[in-house]
């Protein structure tokens, strides 16, 4: 099966009724959504922090399988550790039928960064463990991605969380952009010792901002990335984060920037099904 085109739903404002932005995006071509959870928490009157957050969920998924566009991932509003929103994002989650939730490793304590990636591990493995009951409970995978602080900006510390966490309900997401940030190119997740089970696809221009642009617009080297996921056997969907344009574009110019970024994911997920060859 084709791996699916997957967008974050903050290519729209906080607030952006999603039952309007699932026709849209399913009408513009999308295959399956994101949901950012962390829009909703900045969202007026949140029905996602509300009193009854799963029966908006409930219904949202109902209407995605109506459009067959579901809900296939998740994004936490909250880092690891004892914030409450963390179990109301996993029922959540649950609820719109999505199976990855992405949840932010904890990269500093008291103003001080964890730059000692041992010392980052053990503090996320213990900021972790607490919910993976709830996690197996709810049926979904929660991923932590490479961050752009301390030791979380190397994809490798990340994946040896999650070869030591060892849990069926604990997995990462490979964020490109971020990667690229630091000079971490593709190439690197020959080096992780655990696969990502799913991506975060945006672009930048390689310094320390974090543009989520479009594949195409910046840096990254997508012909590596598309062969080193070939190779490294990835077997996850096309998950895009390149939210800022359409985010900052009048509504009125969202459809076109949308089309354009399915247009790029079209032609990157044929890479990465078909492999490039090295140069």
């Amino acid at each position: 099966m084709s791996m699916r085109i997957v967008t974050t739903t903050s290519v729209f404002e906080p607030g952006y009724p999603a039952e309007k932005a699932m026709e849209r995006l399913k009408r513009l071509g999308f295959e399956a959504q994101d949901m950012a959870l962390d829009f909703w928490c900045d969202a007026p009157d949140s029905p996602f922090m509300g009193e009854d957050p799963l029966s908006w969920a409930r219904t949202l998924k109902k209407r995605a399988q109506e459009l067959d566009i579901p809900f296939t991932h998740a994004h936490a509003p909250a880092e690891a550790g004892e914030h409450p929103v963390i179990s109301r994002s996993l029922q959540t989650a649950s609820a719109l039928g999505a199976k990855y939730m992405v949840l932010h490793p904890v990269c500093g304590c008291g103003g001080r960064r964890f730059d000692d990636a041992e010392e980052f591990i053990s503090e996320n493995i213990r900021a972790i463990t607490p919910w993976l009951n709830e996690a197996r409970a709810c049926g979904v995978v929660i991923l932590s991605e490479n961050l752009l602080s301390g030791a979380s900006r190397d994809p490798r510390v990340i994946a040896e969380l999650v070869r030591r966490v060892d849990s069926e309900f604990f997995g990462w997401c490979y964020d490109a952009g971020h990667a690229n940030c630091f000079g971490f190119r593709p190439e690197v997740l020959k080096d992780c010792a655990v696969a990502p089970l799913s991506l975060h696809i945006q672009d930048n221009h390689g310094t320390a901002a974090d543009e989520h642009l479009i594949p195409g617009d910046g840096t990254v080297d997508w012909d590596a990335f598309a062969d080193t996921l070939k190779q490294i056997g990835y077997a996850g969907d096309c998950v895009l984060e390149a939210h800022h344009q359409s985010l900052n574009a009048p509504d009125g110019e969202r459809d076109a920037i949308l089309a354009r970024l399915l247009d790029a994911a079209r032609g990157l997920r044929e890479k990465m099904e078909a492999g490039v060859e090295k140069k």
